[in-house]
């Protein structure tokens, strides 16, 4: 597995629980001090993402930092 296909994954499971709780991007981006921008690039794997970044996600999603990476 790449780093791309790794990104795109975290992105993707972003994005499913960011739909599942009916958050717009917009929304989640002001939740974790980010923009809009900047949360459809994580979600569609064009950057990486820090750990700092990634466990304000998790935390304004309410899940584990685990639940997001499933590689």
């Amino acid at each position: 597995m790449t780093g791309i296909d790794r990104k795109e994954r975290l992105g993707a499971a972003i994005r499913m629980h960011r739909e599942e709780q009916g958050l717009s991007q917009r929304k989640l981006a002001l939740m974790v001090g980010s923009n809009q921008t900047h949360i459809w690039q994580i979600e569609t794997g064009k950057v990486s993402v820090g750990i700092e970044l990634l466990c304000r996600i998790a935390d304004s999603l309410g899940v584990k930092v685990k639940d997001l990476i499933d590689f």
